[in-house]
């Protein structure tokens, strides 16, 4: 080979070793590779990819929490629609019970409102008078009612609340006040007794719940709640003229469960 061979063989081969050892500089204004990274099972990329993870966690809580915040401040107050049962002490029986709450927002965790319910028990004594089988094999019972009876509690309350701030479930503990009602009716139709009694005083309730989303502004709310009142009123003795004041204790646990729609 001639010397013109051997000096173009050199010049290619430093060529070919300068670009080799250029691939290896980093260029300090190229821009940062970004790289994919999982958390949790999730794909990250960008600025959270580089940090730890524990870190990358708080700031997707925290994310979350102001994506929440943002859509509960577009809610004012909520209606709640709910039903469940009412324990009155040294009552063997239960009520039932049904009612309506509306709450407005004053900050992010109060709420201030209004109340009712209605606390309704029945008691029926039946004696059966008759029985027989009609032609197509039905037991038919004849029965008579001795005595029927029922009471209707109706508290009628303003309502506070506090709400824990959290991420997806609604925690929450609350108090309210105001004036219940009850009335008692009675009827013997054995020896013909019938009595209409009406009651009334102040009472209060304290209760403690969960509102689970199941919608952008709609939730099933559960709570456990306990009232308290005694209720009384004047009548007049027939027998010496006095006028006398009965009382009765409507105290009890309770708990119910509803649907609450934003407004």
């Amino acid at each position: 080979m001639n010397r013109t061979g051997w000096l173009g063989l050199t010049l290619l081969g430093a060529c070919v070793l300068a670009n080799h050892a250029s691939a290896g500089v980093l260029d300090p204004t190229a821009a940062p590779v970004t790289r994919a990274a999982y958390v949790d099972g999730i794909a990250v990329s960008g600025t959270f990819a580089s940090e730890p993870r524990s870190d990358y966690r708080r700031r997707w809580r925290d994310r979350e929490y102001r994506s929440y915040r943002r859509h509960d401040n577009d809610v004012q107050g909520w209606f709640d629609i709910r039903g469940g049962f009412f324990d009155t002490q040294d009552v063997s029986k239960n009520d039932w019970t049904v009612g309506a709450k509306v709450t407005g927002k004053i900050t992010p965790e109060l709420s201030l409102g209004l109340s009712t319910d209605l606390h309704r028990r029945t008691h029926a004594d039946r004696i059966v008078s008759s029985q027989y089988t009609d032609p197509t094999g039905h037991v038919v019972t004849t029965s008579s009612t001795a005595l029927d009876a029922e009471s209707n509690l109706v508290p009628v309350m303003g309502v506070m609340e506090l709400h824990v701030p959290s991420v997806g479930i609604d925690p929450y503990i609350g108090a309210a006040a105001g004036w219940e009602f009850l009335n008692v009716r009675v009827r013997d139709f054995e020896t013909g007794f019938e009595d209409n009694a009406n009651y009334d005083g102040p009472g209060f309730q304290a209760f403690g719940g969960i509102g689970f989303p199941i919608g952008d502004r709609a939730r099933f709310v559960t709570e456990g709640f306990w009232n308290g009142s005694t209720v009384k009123r004047d009548v007049r003795d027939l027998d010496t003229g006095f006028l006398v004041q009965e009382r009765v204790d409507v105290n009890g646990f309770g708990a119910r469960g509803g649907l609450s729609f934003a407004f």
